[in-house]
C-alpha cells in the first residue's frame, strides 16, 4: 500500500527535478552553462546540486552549488554519486519534517464541519 506522505515527497522531488532540468534549457542560461568539467571534489561544503544535460555548448556535468560558487564536474567522478545521495538523504529529512504525517481528507472537513440535522426534518 503507497503512503500518502511517500507519495506527496516523490512527487515534490520530481516536480524539482523537472524544474531543475526546464531552468537549464532556457535560452538564457545558454551562456551560463558548463561547458568544461573538472573530477576535483570542491573543498567547501555542497549545499545542492543540478544535473545538466548535453546541449551544445552546454557539456553533460553535475553542478554542486557551495556558498560561495557552482562546480561543474564531470558525472562519473568516483565521489559525485555518493554525494548526491547524500545531498538526497538531506533533502528526504528536510521533506518527511515539512509534510504533515497524516494528511487531512476534504470529506473529513466538511463532516467535521457540517451542522447535524435539525430535529423537525428528522425522522418525517
Amino acid at each position: 500500500m503507497v503512503n500518502c506522505g511517500s507519495l506527496l515527497k516523490s512527487a515534490l522531488v520530481a516536480l524539482v527535478l523537472v524544474a531543475l532540468v526546464e531552468s537549464g534549457l532556457s535560452d538564457e542560461k545558454l551562456s551560463d552553462c558548463c561547458t568544461t568539467v573538472s573530477k576535483r571534489k570542491p573543498n567547501e561544503p555542497i549545499i545542492g546540486y543540478t544535473v545538466q544535460i548535453a546541449q551544445a555548448p552546454c557539456v553533460r556535468a553535475v553542478i554542486f552549488q557551495t556558498e560561495k560558487r557552482r562546480y561543474c564536474t564531470y558525472v562519473k567522478a568516483p565521489w559525485v554519486l555518493s554525494t548526491i545521495k547524500e545531498l538526497n538523504a538531506k533533502a528526504q529529512i528536510a521533506l518527511s519534517t515539512a509534510a504533515p504525517t497524516s494528511p487531512v481528507s476534504l470529506l473529513s472537513i466538511i463532516t467535521s464541519t457540517a451542522s447535524p440535522p435539525s430535529p423537525s426534518t428528522s425522522g418525517q
